[in-house]
C-alpha cells in the first residue's frame, strides 16, 4: 500500500491513543448544563429553593447541582445513563415549570414586618 496506509507511522493515533479516548468517554455521566433567567435574583431564589428542597431517589441515580449567577440559576443534571438522563431532565422541567408559573402567579416572597408584643 501507499504512503497514506492508516497503519502506517504517518497514522492520526495509535489504537492505544483510540482506546484510552473511548474509555475517558465511556466513563463520565451523561450530564445537562440549564441556564434559566428570571426577573430579579429573589425570583431565581425562591426558585432554587423550592426545586431542591427533597433529594433525588436513590434508584434513579441522577444528582442535581443548583448555583445562582445574580437572577440566573443554572442547574447541573447527572445520570449514569442516557435513559435516565432524558427521564430526569423531562420530570425536572414540569417542576420548573410549574414553580415558574406560581412564581407569576402569586410573586415573590415579600418582607412583612415584624409585629412586636408590647
Amino acid at each position: 500500500m501507499g504512503d497514506n496506509d492508516a497503519d502506517g507511522p504517518d497514522s492520526m493515533g495509535s489504537d492505544e491513543e483510540i482506546s484510552e479516548a473511548d474509555e475517558t468517554l465511556s466513563t463520565r455521566e451523561p450530564a445537562v448544563a440549564l441556564e434559566v433567567p428570571f426577573n430579579t435574583s429573589q425570583e431565581a431564589e425562591v426558585v432554587r429553593n423550592s426545586l431542591q428542597v427533597d433529594p433525588e431517589p436513590k434508584r434513579s441515580g441522577s444528582s442535581k447541582t443548583f448555583t445562582l449567577n445574580e437572577n440566573v440559576l443554572c442547574i447541573e443534571i447527572r445520570s449514569p445513563d442516557v435513559r435516565q438522563l432524558r427521564t430526569a431532565v423531562c420530570s425536572f422541567m414540569d417542576l420548573l415549570h410549574l414553580v415558574s408559573k406560581t412564581v407569576d402567579q402569586f410573586g415573590p416572597p415579600t418582607q412583612q414586618p415584624k409585629k412586636m408584643c408590647m
